[in-house]
């Protein structure tokens, strides 16, 4: 593994989609793949050796991973806490064994592993890295063991964010030329407006 100490891949798929309408975003099929699947594969086709944990709140979304042998699906029973709570099961799950912890959001289906290597890369003890296009912050994040405290111990309402404007000094930033490999799908409309546009970085105006 690229950063400096062996890293876990987080995988946070516990959330309600309140703005994708009723159903559930991550089984959505886009382009013919539920939108989760993206994130699965991509994970296990990388070298994580403290291992790659799926957090999911339903039955649905667990089953996504069930034909992965490398995954391990950690089960989310009170999703109404919120991110905190996904964050804490997956950083418990992952043990004390990992330098760092890689939080991934399941909802980037054109994230590739060039950009997760760079930011692996990134990686020094004490360290949070978040990828950037033109300065704006994206996901997934890699937060140093030297979190794990704080990660786990998140207060109500309160997300990983609150870490890195806690500790300034601690973030280093991976900056990306392609804008949509930190494309999250929130919505319908930006769910059917990315299914049918290309992955290549668009042309300079």
């Amino acid at each position: 593994m690229e950063a400096s100490g062996p890293a876990a891949a987080i995988l946070l798929a516990s959330g309600f989609s309140t703005r994708f309408g009723e159903r559930n975003k991550l089984l959505a099929p886009f382009r013919a793949k539920p939108l989760a699947r993206y994130t699965l594969e991509l994970a296990v086709g990388m070298d994580f050796p403290e291992g790659i944990f799926f957090v999911a709140a339903s039955d649905e979304v667990a089953a996504l991973a069930k034909d992965l042998p490398k995954v391990t699906v950690v089960r989310n029973a009170s999703p109404e806490k919120g991110l905190r709570e996904s964050v804490r099961l997956g950083v418990e799950a992952a043990g004390m064994g990992a330098a760092y912890y890689l939080f991934f959001p399941c909802d980037q289906p054109f994230l590739d592993a060039g950009t997760v290597r760079e930011i692996l890369a990134a990686g020094k003890a004490g360290c949070i890295v978040e990828p950037r296009y033109r300065g704006r912050p994206g996901n997934p994040c890699l937060f140093s063991a030297a979190f794990r405290e704080e990660l786990i111990s998140l207060g109500e309402g309160e997300t990983p964010r609150l870490i890195k404007t806690k500790n300034p000094e601690a973030l280093r930033g991976v900056e990306v030329s392609n804008p949509l490999v930190l494309r999250d799908i929130d919505d319908e409309e930006t769910f059917k407006q990315l299914s049918t546009v290309s992955s290549n970085p668009p042309r300079s105006s």
